[in-house]
């Protein structure tokens, strides 16, 4: 802060004598003095200002209305912050309320997926099992097939061995039935 020093200014008149054209001619003008003070606290050849009252007047009321002009532009520089404060305070609450909603959302479908990826587990598992049993069966199926293949053709051999043995009766018979005619004929005959 500036620290103000009051003086009064004294004034007296001044004589001076000078030569002008040969003729002494004494001439008389105002002088001023500001009187200082030891408790002032001022050094020597310390510069000083001196403002006349008047004009200090007028100058501390122009710093005055400076200072209610920035006071005031302040005011409504606060006010203006206060409001988008106020604003953003808003904006907080509601992205906090969105985000709290997103969070318990994304934990909802964390349980779900953990739950989808212990199903897939489990059916995995069951699939492997079920593959498993499927091959077994058709290693099993292909054994009856082979089996059943041995035994067809088992069997077509047993038929053609029967239908050969019919064919050999059939020729038998028909032979010793034209064996027994040629021996009755001759039998006739004789």
């Amino acid at each position: 802060m500036v620290e103000l020093i009051k003086s009064t200014v004294k004034c007296y008149k001044k004589k001076t004598k000078k030569m002008v054209g040969g003729r002494k001619k004494t001439y008389q003008y105002n002088q001023y003095q500001v009187p200082l003070s030891k408790s002032d606290n001022l050094t020597c050849s310390e510069e000083v200002f001196v403002i006349p009252q008047s004009q200090f007047d007028g100058l501390i009321e122009e710093e005055v209305e400076s200072q209610l002009n920035e006071l005031e532009e302040n005011q409504r520089v606060v006010t203006e912050y206060e409001k988008e404060l106020a604003e953003l305070e808003w904006k907080h609450s509601e992205l906090s309320r969105s985000y709290k909603a997103i969070v318990t959302k994304n934990a909802k479908t964390n349980k779900r997926l953990r739950l989808e990826e212990e199903k897939i587990t489990s059916l995995e598992k069951e699939n492997q099992k079920l593959l498993s049993q499927l091959q077994r069966i058709n290693n099993e199926y292909a054994n009856l097939k082979n089996e059943n293949e041995a035994l067809i053709k088992k069997h077509n051999l047993i038929e053609d061995e029967t239908n050969l043995k019919k064919d050999q009766d059939l020729w038998t018979v028909l032979r010793s039935r034209l064996t027994k005619k040629e021996i009755k004929d001759e039998k006739f005959d004789d």
